[in-house]
């Protein structure tokens, strides 16, 4: 079995990107781990979805299907957490190392993808009303950082993947192309 997890800020094509690998694999098993449903939630909940979920997959939940597809994953908690919950980024760092952890030593196949954007004015433009950073262009800068910061300190299979040259967006299918190469790999 493998496990993919895409990461990267709003509006950066995640959901995207995660259509086109469903063409190529159709019987992928999506897990969309999202934002909290509300402020209140609080980080020990937050931090027993994410376990729950690494539990399935190392207890064989999944075994019926050889893809699991994470919308977003662990990760994006050292971003969302610290920047709009108050979360402190070594309580995060330790849950996803303990997380990180697991798999590997469950051997769990996992690709961890990050989507970003060195021009953070593009994801300004391609807000859609439903990020946190509500198009502010100084917080998803700070997103963006957070990522990298994040993807740097990851222990598992990763890759990073801009999606814009300069001003402007890669295609679609550049992108996709690039993921799906590190996938099959």
């Amino acid at each position: 079995m493998k496990l993919i997890i895409i990461e990267g800020p709003d509006n950066c094509g995640k959901d995207t990107l995660i259509m086109k690998i469903l063409e190529q694999y159709p019987t992928i098993t999506i897990i969309h781990c999202s934002k909290p449903i509300s402020k209140k939630y609080s980080a020990k909940e937050q931090d027993l979805l994410f376990e729950t979920y690494i539990n399935n997959i190392c207890d064989g939940k999944y075994n019926n299907t050889h893809i699991i597809l994470f919308n977003r994953g662990f990760h994006g908690e050292f971003v969302y957490g610290t920047l709009y919950r108050k979360r402190l980024e070594y309580e995060v760092e330790s849950m996803i190392h303990n997380l990180e952890k697991k798999l590997l030593s469950n051997n769990i196949d996992v690709k961890y993808i990050q989507l970003i954007s060195s021009n953070y004015e593009l994801l300004v433009k391609n807000e859609d009303g439903k990020s946190l950073s509500d198009g502010n262009l100084n917080k998803i800068e700070m997103e963006c950082i957070k990522f990298l910061k994040v993807f740097e300190q990851s222990i598992l299979e990763k890759k990073l993947v801009y999606i814009n040259n300069g001003d402007k967006f890669r295609s679609r299918e550049s992108i996709l192309n690039e993921v799906l190469s590190f996938i099959n790999n």
